[in-house]
């Protein structure tokens, strides 16, 4: 499909994003605050993390606007902070479906955890809700124009690489001719020709 129709599926799905509401800053501040309350980063990277995730979680609270602003930045050729801007937005409805899947496996399957684990899992998985809406719908559709995108990018990619190597090509084979002129008489000949047939001009 053409670059213009995923990047339209882009807009579409960051405005049903910004109707629904989709955000995800709260998850964030709560990462952090396990993170660091359960000693999985070390004093020395507290400050470090904190900026990443502060700058993750403003992304991610405006959702939906986050993903236009993306839209923006990817049709002025900034594409690659473009996508990683949609990673993030994204990434909120993406970790809601993991934390359902990790949770519907720990009680499908009877998985032992540590007391600190199923609290983690527990206070994590009461921050999403897992009904479907425009939220999810938006996420979704963003979530399947961005790989579109991609693959309409790398195509793109690919047939200007190989006009570059048709050019080198035709480039050689003018420097390199298979064939030549006589100065005599103009006639066409082999490029190893030592004389002219037509003339007889020798050319050593």
């Amino acid at each position: 499909m053409k670059y213009k129709f995923w990047v339209l599926l882009l807009i579409i799905g960051g405005i049903l994003m910004t109707i629904g509401g989709a955000i995800g800053s709260e998850f964030y501040t709560k990462l952090l605050t396990y993170l660091i309350n359960y000693g999985l980063i070390g004093p020395d990277f507290v400050a470090l993390v904190s900026s990443i995730i502060y700058i993750i979680g403003f992304i991610a609270s405006y959702g939906g606007v986050s993903v236009l602003v993306a839209v923006f930045l990817i049709l002025i050729k900034w594409n690659r902070v473009g996508r990683i801007i949609i990673s993030i937005a994204t990434g909120f409805g993406l970790l809601g479906l993991l934390i359902y899947g990790v949770t519907w496996a720990v009680g499908a399957f009877n998985i032992d955890l540590s007391l600190t684990w199923q609290t983690i899992l527990a206070e994590v998985h009461a921050l999403f809700t897992y009904q479907p809406g425009l939220a999810l719908t938006g996420t979704a559709v963003v979530i399947v124009g961005k790989f579109g995108l991609k693959r309409s990018e790398r195509a793109y990619e690919g047939k200007a690489e190989e006009a570059i190597e048709e050019d080198e090509e035709e480039e050689s084979s003018s420097k390199n001719p298979e064939s030549k002129f006589c100065p005599e008489c103009g006639a066409k000949l082999p490029a190893k020709a030592n004389f002219c047939n037509k003339c007889g001009k020798n050319f050593d």
